[in-house]
């Protein structure tokens, strides 16, 4: 759970920064900053909406969304919006799932899960979402630097 609320924190702390910082691809061919905070928003709904509930239920998962068709949705989304929208509506759906994995029982946190061939325990799912999590945090935070504040 701290990694949730560590994340919460890291995303607030995003609207300190240039919003044209913010708007400037990591890289040559690459999303912006706002494009990578907005693509947490759709994956973190996905968990909302489709694996806790059948989780505590104990119901077979649904398919995953075609990750390439939901990243270029989402990031065409966090391009046209607002900046701070995107961060607010990505903090809100964190908040939620933070607020969801705090009811979870002991048990169901072991639940095997069965993703298209693979069984995987429910936190072990969870272990993979943080590090994937820890992966844009780690670009985000190459690509701002402290002197990029905004006062």
């Amino acid at each position: 759970m701290a990694h949730h609320q560590n994340f919460i924190t890291f995303i607030h702390s995003l609207k300190s920064f240039d919003k044209n910082l913010l708007r400037k691809p990591i890289e040559d061919g690459k999303w912006s900053v706002i494009e990578i905070v907005g693509h947490f928003c759709p994956w973190d709904e996905f968990v909302l909406q489709h694996r806790i509930p059948y989780l505590l239920k104990g119901k077979s998962l649904p398919k995953g969304p075609s990750v390439d068709d939901l990243n270029t949705h989402s990031s065409l989304l966090a391009r046209n919006e607002a900046v701070e929208n995107t961060l607010e509506k990505c903090i809100g759906i964190r908040e939620d799932l933070l607020s969801q994995l705090d009811q979870i029982s002991d048990l169901n946190w072991m639940s095997e899960l069965q993703i298209n061939d693979a069984n995987i325990a429910f936190y072990e799912y969870l272990k993979g979402l943080m590090e994937h999590d820890l992966h844009h945090i780690d670009q985000i935070k190459s690509t701002i630097k402290t002197g990029d504040y905004t006062s």
